[in-house]
């Protein structure tokens, strides 16, 4: 049997912003989206770079060679963003998340990173496929927040893990198994960050466009805050059909051209602002400044050396500095450092203000590598404390977990057969016991990883 898709997709600025940063590109084997953020560093730029290499990529693969060919296509793209910030610095703090799959006829190759979305709605069940890389996720995946607190949350923009050229953020890939009925949703948080996915469940009835229709306006009613991109696709028995298209930022943005790396709203449309969108950007990308803080550096400082003013310029960005927070590695402890990572011209710029005896090896493997990359920042004392905190928990946890591993279970005594009645079949009295020689019921064990029925997939933090 041939399966197919039948899509339909979006892209619109929304009720407040002033461009589109969000990108999507759909095809008969690709549905992608990518949300760019940066405010005025070119958002919209990064999305359509992201979007420009995936499109690239599209093709008739199958199997595990799809997540080879997207890994390959983001990779790309954030070596390109990269490039661009090196070139010039005035673009550093782009990027963009990337979210979709590329389809072969039996399943599809997944991909995402950030915090947009892919979910699959079956027999009016609504999965979501992929997991938000973002603080207020871990939060609710921990049960300290709930879902529907995270829309309101103060930090629900920040995000751990995006495409900005950075070596060390990596997309989550996986093969998931589609049937003829499913109906696929990809879309950027203009619509997931707006509502929770019960209200997203309730309008996924209907033909394609109703249902599209449908969602853009529930993304209205909440504001209409962010752009919004959504792409729907229903898995039918058939041949592939439609052409590929490209939307949003990257259907008029030219990534080789970075002289146009806006995308204005059309001549005569007004909108009015409200809470000021811009600083959301802004807090979005503030988890991953390390590419940042070392080129403003180095351009800064090359610029008030020679006109003499370092000085007062360089008390005043010392001050800065220092009302600064990460978590990283000391020895081989966790530690609250205060001020940033990276030194300028070897004199450091940040000390150990907050020991601690969490050993970064008993971490799970995801949070071990953001405390050596020094990825953990916060703006405030109280916020790495809390997010210490967050990292004994997990180790904590692991640590239990792996002594689990090599702790033998004990042998089971032997029981004796349950007493018969004439008929053969045990007598209403006899023990549930199994009887020797049967094959022990297997423990409940944790899911494999695919994708399950719940609103918030478990984090990605084995141990």
């Amino acid at each position: 049997m041939t399966l197919a898709l039948r899509y339909l997709a979006h892209s619109e600025i929304g009720l407040v912003r002033r461009n589109n940063q969000d990108s999507a590109y759909t095809s008969p084997t690709m549905l992608m989206v990518a949300d760019g953020m940066g405010g005025a560093a070119a958002g919209d730029l990064a999305s359509a770079i992201a979007i420009r290499e995936l499109q690239e990529a599209d093709g008739p693969l199958t199997g595990e060679s799809m997540l080879t060919a997207i890994d390959a296509a983001i990779a790309k793209a954030s070596r390109s963003i990269s490039d661009l910030i090196d070139d010039d610095p005035a673009l550093d703090g782009m990027g963009s998340t990337v979210c979709g799959f590329m389809f072969d006829g039996n399943q599809i190759g997944l991909a995402n990173i950030g915090d947009s979305r892919a979910y699959r709605y079956r027999d009016g069940v609504l999965t979501r496929l992929t997991r938000d890389h973002s603080w207020v996720q871990t939060l609710v995946d921990e049960g300290r927040i709930t879902e529907a607190e995270a829309l309101e949350h103060p930090h629900r923009s920040l995000i751990l893990r995006v495409i900005n050229g950075s070596t060390q953020h990596l997309p989550d890939l996986e093969l998931v198994d589609v049937q003829v009925g499913d109906r696929l949703l990809v879309c950027s948080d203009g619509l997931c960050g707006m509502v929770t996915d019960a209200v997203i469940a309730s309008e996924m009835d209907g033909d394609l466009p109703k249902v599209l229709e449908s969602l853009i306006a529930v993304a209205h009613a909440e504001g209409g805050l962010d752009n919004i991109t959504i792409i729907l696709a229903d898995v039918v028995e058939g041949e592939p059909s439609g052409t590929p298209e490209v939307l949003g930022a990257a259907a008029v943005i030219d990534p080789d051209d970075i002289s146009e790396n806006t995308v204005a709203l059309p001549a005569g449309q007004l909108v009015e602002v409200a809470p000021d969108p811009v600083a959301g950007e802004t807090a979005r990308y503030a988890p991953t400044t390390k590419h940042r803080l070392r080129t403003s550096l180095t351009v800064l400082l090359a610029i008030l050396l020679p006109l003499g003013l370092i000085g007062g310029a360089g008390y005043g960005w010392y001050h800065y500095t220092q009302g600064q927070y990460y978590l990283g590695a000391n020895a081989e402890q966790v530690a609250i450092y205060q001020g940033i990572p990276e030194p300028v011209f070897n004199l450091p710029l940040s000390k150990v203000i907050q020991d601690d005896q969490t050993r970064v090896a008993d971490l799970p493997g995801y949070y071990q590598e953001q405390v050596r990359a020094k990825a953990l920042t916060a703006g405030s004392l109280t916020a790495a404390q809390r997010i210490l905190d967050t990292l004994r928990v997990k180790a904590e946890q692991c640590i239990k977990q792996r002594s689990g591993w090599h702790s033998p279970s004990p042998s089971p005594s032997p029981t004796p057969p349950a007493s018969q009645t004439p008929s053969g079949r045990p007598s209403g009295s006899a023990s549930p016991t199994a009887k020797p020689g049967a094959t022990p019921s297997a423990p409940t064990s944790i899911a494999s990883p695919q994708p399950t029925d719940t609103s918030t997939p478990a984090a990605p933090t084995e141990c």
